[in-house]
């Protein structure tokens, strides 16, 4: 996997711009200092945000699953060229980078998104919900070596 540096940051800011619509929350402090952190993939024009958690607990505030010491989650991914199959590879790759379990929340209304996760061999294991519960979502999970 190719780690982005903070010397990436215009190409990685520019693809959350070209992506506004879905990540409206994300703010430039918070990208520089993810890819300060080492946790910023930016590989065959995929752009994936993800960190492993060090302690076990809810995946979010409004939940039903906990995630363990060590697994994943993915904060965010981007395809730049949307349909060509680029994402779902970086996916694997990744899933087989990390050898661990890999969750992911998304909004259960973003229906492509939805559909591409299980299209990539993950299971929906449960929801969240954002906005003192009036934003609806999705929890997803790759079982390692699943």
């Amino acid at each position: 996997m190719k780690y982005a540096t903070i010397d990436d940051f215009d190409e990685v800011w520019q693809i959350f711009k070209d992506n506004k619509a879905w990540f409206p929350h994300v703010r430039t402090f918070h990208v520089k200092n993810r890819l300060k952190w080492g946790q910023v993939i930016l590989q065959d024009n995929v752009l994936i945000t993800q960190q492993q958690y060090k302690r076990k607990g809810p995946i979010g505030r409004d939940t039903d699953t906990v995630v363990q010491k060590s697994d994943y989650i993915i904060h965010q991914i981007i395809a730049k060229n949307k349909g060509t199959g680029e994402a779902a590879k970086v996916m694997q790759e990744y899933f087989d980078h990390v050898n661990a379990n890999v969750y992911l929340t998304v909004r259960a209304e973003n229906v492509p998104a939805n559909r591409f996760y299980e299209k990539v061999g993950m299971e929906k294991v449960g929801y969240i919900n954002w906005s003192k519960g009036t934003m609806k979502g999705n929890v997803w999970k790759k079982e390692k070596g699943g």
